[in-house]
């Protein structure tokens, strides 16, 4: 092969290069948000963007946009697969006069975008803002997952608090895969509410924490498959329940207290729960038509109004 062959192939070569990156829009694997950036920077490391709207728009398909240090990045509508890792303190909130979501995730099946996988890490969503002169909440969902959604939700060492409707809101339209690890959702409504018209809603709650959330704490309403591990509800109108068909929680290891009814199951859902202690309720069991079997090693003390299990059954 001659010298000018093989030139002109490396020139061929550079040349289907730079028309891939050039159909990529000049997106990145890899971006960066600082308090102190810029959202007209390219948002590299050393010219970071100011918001994760302003980088969203300039990261590939299942890239990772990673805040440099804490600050307010401000609310996004996340349409592709996606990583949001935050440092230690960062975050963003909700807390616009407009009553809008912290963060919108709503992504369209697409075969460029197959996994359509969402990861939110060391992130503080608030609902804080103002009313005039008085501070209050004001965004409405923490997390609103909606229509297709994504297949997939990771959300680990989460902090989401004061939004006047839900912390988290699971409202599918297709099958949805959601994991909780280290999430906190405090002072909401509902802390965490998930539902799904077509499929199954499949989650996995972890080493996580729903309190103070006035009307419920989990709410399971409709075709939702959920299992709740070394997790603690509390303070809550209701702690965890069901309140649509087609569904089943499995509860293990966990700590339901100072709720007026801790455990509710509504028709044509069951609750399974063991090692699970739930103390100090009003209310600790409501069958309300549905089914709540009890497997070994539950503790159910101190509650006005204990309730009975459907059934108790030695764990195997």
């Amino acid at each position: 092969m001659s010298r000018f062959s093989f030139t002109a192939r490396l020139i061929v070569m550079a040349a289907v290069t730079m028309t891939f990156v050039s159909a990529a829009h000049g997106q990145a694997i890899r971006t960066w948000v600082s308090g102190v950036g810029d959202d007209i920077n390219p948002c590299s490391r050393t010219a970071p963007c100011k918001t994760w709207a302003g980088a969203i728009s300039k990261t590939f398909i299942n890239g990772e946009i990673d805040a440099l240090d804490p600050g307010s990045y401000g609310t996004v509508t996340i349409t592709k697969s996606i990583t949001l890792e935050g440092t230690e303190g960062a975050g963003f909130g909700a807390t616009t006069s407009s009553l809008v979501n912290g963060m919108t995730i709503n992504i369209a099946v697409n075969a460029n975008d197959p996994t359509r996988t969402v990861k939110l890490r060391n992130l503080s969503i608030s609902g804080m803002g103002s009313s005039g002169s008085v501070g209050t909440r004001t965004g409405l969902n923490g997390i609103n997952l909606t229509t297709n959604g994504a297949a997939n939700l990771y959300l680990e060492r989460v902090v989401i608090t004061d939004f006047t409707q839900n912390g988290i809101n699971i409202n599918a339209t297709s099958n949805t895969n959601v994991n909780l690890n280290q999430v906190t959702v405090r002072r909401c409504p509902t802390g965490l509410k998930t539902t799904t018209t077509s499929g199954e809603v499949v989650v996995i709650v972890n080493n996580s924490h729903f309190g103070n959330n006035e009307t419920i704490g989990i709410d399971a309403v409709a075709n939702t498959r959920m299992g709740i591990k070394n997790s603690v509800v509390s303070h809550s109108v209701t702690g965890i329940r069901t309140s649509g068909s087609n569904s089943i929680i499995n509860i293990d290891d966990a700590f339901v207290s100072y709720c007026t009814t801790a455990l509710r199951a509504s028709t044509g859902s069951t609750l399974n729960v063991s090692d699970t202690i739930i103390a100090q309720n009003s209310t600790g069991l409501d069958l309300n038509g549905g089914t709540i079997n009890s497997f070994q090693g539950n503790s159910l003390f101190s509650n006005t109004t204990p309730g009975v299990f459907s059934s108790i059954t030695l764990k195997t």
